[in-house]
């Protein structure tokens, strides 16, 4: 019998933590079905998941180490198995389940479950920015800023991610980098590994998990009117090179502020304490079930 290690964050998207209970009764019952064991593990603060995987990977012949929340859950249980050979699981159910829509995973309980069990295994690429992993998108300006102003609402899901993005959108300034050197004033700057931010926002439509690349996109400063036809071309996947979009395919790339920015992986927020970001592409590093 196969065993399966599920780590379930009680606190990802908008309804999972009120039905943790029911969550890990279907993953048993759906897990005996196929013939398989589930060993549930609860994470119960940030970073816990990352901590959880590390003690416990070696501990069993996982056949997987499966992700119950968004995109920050599968970042902090991807971390341990980059570069290793147990694959990591995802159910998607978070707030913006960047990844898991980008693989094309279904977005309930029961279809993920399904999914998961019947599903192969596919390799792909991750990110480094400096020396944090981020599997999805990173990146820093507004993206940064909204990230920084969700993580601090009580409540989650797309209707309040609009809510701070609408709000955050009229007092927002464009901010200075030197990309490779080269000035540039930017709205935001985004290191597009998966092709979009999550609630089918996408920043990179062209991007490629399995490319060797990362798909860099900057938003350059623009009059107000663009906001709506912005948002229209992200959850359209219309973006695309204009005169206010920039992308560019690269393998690194080093960015230099003027003081240490705020960043997001994943969409985490964090305040780097340098103004020298190094952001690469690692090719071929994490194994997924699809």
């Amino acid at each position: 019998m196969a065993d399966y290690l599920f780590i379930l964050n009680p606190n990802s998207g908008t309804s999972l933590g009120r039905n943790i209970d029911a969550v890990a009764h279907a993953i048993d019952a759906e897990a005996s079905k196929n013939k398989h064991s589930a060993h549930i593990l609860f994470t119960e603060a940030r970073g816990h998941a990352t901590e959880l995987v590390q003690e416990n990977l070696q501990s069993g012949n996982w056949k997987a180490v499966v992700a119950v929340g968004g995109d920050g859950t599968v970042n902090e249980i991807a971390r341990p198995l980059v570069n290793q050979p147990t694959p990591i699981g995802i159910l998607p159910l978070g707030s913006g389940n960047g990844l898991g829509r980008h693989l094309g995973l279904p977005l309930t309980l029961e279809s993920s479950l399904k999914r998961l069990f019947a599903g192969s295994v596919s390799t792909i690429d991750s990110g480094l920015l400096n020396d944090i992993p981020f599997f999805c998108t990173a990146g820093m300006g507004f993206d940064a800023y909204v990230g920084h102003l969700f993580s601090q609402q009580t409540s989650r899901g797309l209707a309040t991610y609009v809510n701070v993005s609408f709000k955050a959108y009229w007092d927002y300034q464009p901010q200075s980098f030197r990309v490779n050197g080269l000035e540039t004033n930017a709205f935001s700057l985004t290191f597009a590994n998966a092709g979009q931010f999550g609630n089918n926002a996408w920043v990179a439509p062209h991007a490629n998990l399995q490319d060797g690349v990362l798909d860099v996109c900057t938003i350059k400063p623009f009059p107000k009117w663009f906001g709506t036809s912005l948002a229209y071309q992200l959850f359209t996947k219309q973006l695309k090179q204009s005169e206010y979009i920039a992308y560019q395919s690269v393998t690194e790339v080093l960015v230099e502020t003027d003081k240490a920015p705020m960043i997001h992986y994943d969409g985490e927020p964090l305040q780097l304490e340098t103004n020298v970001i190094k952001v690469k592409i690692n090719p071929q590093s994490l194994n997924v079930i699809i």
